[in-house]
């Protein structure tokens, strides 16, 4: 199977440059004051998260482009929290993001980047990691959360 011409850091980065847009366009505050360093929680940790887990693949010396094979089923470390560490990863910054913004619209833009994930990569890997792993994959699959 070939990979999309658009990938997963694609739309995340189309996700924030809407973010960035509508913080722009966007008055007023949800959260008083210094409230809203809290984004840099969420931030740090989708940092931190997408990192580890794009480590852990090329430690396993395995495909990290989504849509192909994989020749390893890592388990461990941030794939034993979730099964989808790098996209739980962006969608916590955009989280951050969102919250350092300080707006409402700025979370329109999140809940579309969760389902586009969703929809075009998550259901059609989940379907090739049972093609590939079979029992394997199921029995983790019926152990980790697909995100947190």
């Amino acid at each position: 199977m070939n990979p999309p011409r658009v990938l997963p850091p694609h739309y995340f980065f189309i996700a924030l440059a809407c973010m960035a847009a509508v913080g722009y366009l966007e008055s007023g505050e949800v959260l008083p004051g210094w409230w809203r360093l809290l984004g840099l929680f969420p931030i740090a940790f989708g940092l931190w998260s997408a990192g580890a887990a794009a480590r852990q693949f090329s430690k396993a010396d395995t495909n990290i482009i989504p849509l192909t094979r994989s020749t390893a089923l890592v388990t461990d470390g941030m794939f034993a929290l979730t099964r989808n560490p790098m996209y739980t990863g962006m969608t916590a910054f955009l989280i951050g993001i969102a919250v350092l913004l300080n707006g409402y619209l700025a979370w329109l833009v999140v809940v579309p980047f969760v389902l586009i994930i969703r929809m075009l990569f998550i259901r059609h890997e989940e379907t090739l990691m049972e093609e590939t792993f079979g029992a394997d994959y199921l029995a983790y699959k019926s152990r980790v959360r697909r995100w947190l």
